[in-house]
């Protein structure tokens, strides 16, 4: 097996630590049509590019979930995710990705998973978050 296709197979056998128990390629086959995984390196990072189709407050669209590959640990989160090229906010995210699981069978509590895009913050290591009772204390810190 080449490396473009070890990587892809991280991100399909992986799990979103939000939705364990749930395969991401199972999840996707389940929510997305004419899926294409495609790897990217730019100088020293990998990247997988996911881009299937789907409905989007009831019109087609596509969207691209990009992963960044940690090559040491064969670990992923996360990068970015566009629809119909339009990079999504965090919030916008975690909705798509509790669409997905929905579709595929599984829930997500969003009241425990929030992303302030600064993972090395992330209580779950996700790449989805922190806690939000934990965001919350960080703000209430800052605002004191």
């Amino acid at each position: 097996m080449d490396n473009d296709e070890k990587y892809i197979e991280l991100i399909c056998n992986g799990e979103f630590n939000a939705v364990p128990d749930f395969k991401i390629g199972e999840l996707f086959e389940s929510f997305f049509d004419n899926i294409n995984y495609n790897v990217v390196k730019e100088n020293e990072a990998v990247f997988v590019d996911f881009t299937g189709d789907a409905m989007c407050d009831d019109e087609p669209c596509t969207i691209i979930i990009r992963f960044v590959i940690d090559k040491t640990v064969e670990e992923f989160e996360i990068k970015e995710v566009k629809v119909n090229n339009d990079i999504l906010e965090q919030d916008e995210i975690m909705d798509l990705l509790e669409d997905i699981a929905y579709v595929g069978g599984a829930v997500i509590d969003d009241e425990d998973y929030y992303c302030d895009n600064n993972c090395s913050n992330c209580s779950h290591d996700c790449g989805f978050g922190i806690n939000k009772d934990d965001d919350e204390e960080d703000k209430n810190d800052e605002n004191e």
